[in-house]
């Protein structure tokens, strides 16, 4: 059943094929920053742990939302609810696997067609259509995704 989410120019789908893939994508960024000393110095430090949090909480309890910009740009806002509570983020997700498929298109072998990333996962999903009951928590980093320069000011996952 689709949901409705009428919110001006962006179509955002619902991230359910794959959950487990976006979230070990994330792991893994969370990993990276934290061994390179990148989270320290990010502009908002909670924001990686609440990376962290939704890379390791139990599929069930997740509602992945993302839309697309150019340049394998996506914007994903997230909600992690349990019996603890509730939490929600969002982030913008730079698809570097994407891009470099892109750059080795003329290399069908190369191992980074055999990674899933972002993209795989937003076309592998529908678009969200219908009612948006449920989503009144993510609806505020949604009205974001339409405003002007929206990407020059949000932090970058990447």
């Amino acid at each position: 059943m689709a949901e409705s989410m009428p919110t001006g120019k962006k179509e955002w789908r619902d991230i359910v094929r794959g959950k487990e893939s976006f979230q070990e994508i994330v792991k893994m960024l969370v990993e990276f920053d934290e061994r390179t000393g990148r989270h320290s110095y990010a502009p908002l430090k909670e924001c990686h742990f609440m990376r962290k949090a939704i890379s390791v909480a139990e599929p069930e309890n997740l509602r992945i939302l993302a839309c697309s910009y150019p340049s394998h740009l996506f914007y994903v806002a997230a909600r992690l609810s349990n019996q603890q509570g509730k939490l929600t983020t969002c982030w913008v997700h730079e698809d570097g696997v994407a891009a470099e498929r892109k750059d080795r298109r003329d290399e069908p072998d190369h191992p980074v067609h055999q990674i899933v990333c972002m993209t795989d996962l937003f076309e592998q999903n529908s678009e969200i259509v219908g009612e948006t009951r449920g989503l009144e928590d993510l609806r505020e980093y949604m009205d974001r995704a339409d405003a002007p320069d929206f990407i020059g000011q949000t932090e970058r996952a990447h």
